[in-house]
């Protein structure tokens, strides 16, 4: 089981709009850390996909620069893949509470539709 945070829409007319609910896992992305910019691009996080794709640029430009054998770059690359994963779920998050989605609750579920469906049938929902 993992754990999902559910956002919903803003109150349009004093009504939830369920279909438009989303629920974004806690934790660690492993999408996110093998294919940082098709998970960005993805999600519609487009600054999120031109940064990490900028990231990995200049990363690979300096280890080039300062000769870094293929051990140290793969380290940095994996460092690099890393911080995005552990970063992605709460730009996910950042994005939502921009475009006026309220976060509701913290919902056990195994996946994010169940997160979503347990967090209305419950009747803890607005």
């Amino acid at each position: 089981m993992r754990i999902y945070t559910v956002f919903t829409p803003s109150l349009l007319n004093g009504i939830d709009a369920v279909p438009g609910a989303e629920a974004v896992k806690e934790g660690f992305s492993w999408p996110a850390f093998i294919l940082s910019v098709f998970w960005a691009l993805w999600h519609r996080l487009w600054l999120a996909a031109l940064i990490f794709f900028a990231a990995n640029l200049v990363l690979g430009g300096v280890l080039v620069l300062v000769g870094a054998d293929a051990l140290s770059s793969s380290v940095a690359s994996l460092g690099l893949a890393a911080l995005i994963g552990w970063a992605a779920n709460d730009l996910r998050r950042a994005k939502l509470s921009a475009q006026g989605f309220a976060e509701r609750a913290p919902v056990i579920a195994p996946t994010g539709e169940t997160a979503i469906r347990r967090y209305f049938e419950v009747g803890v929902g607005p």
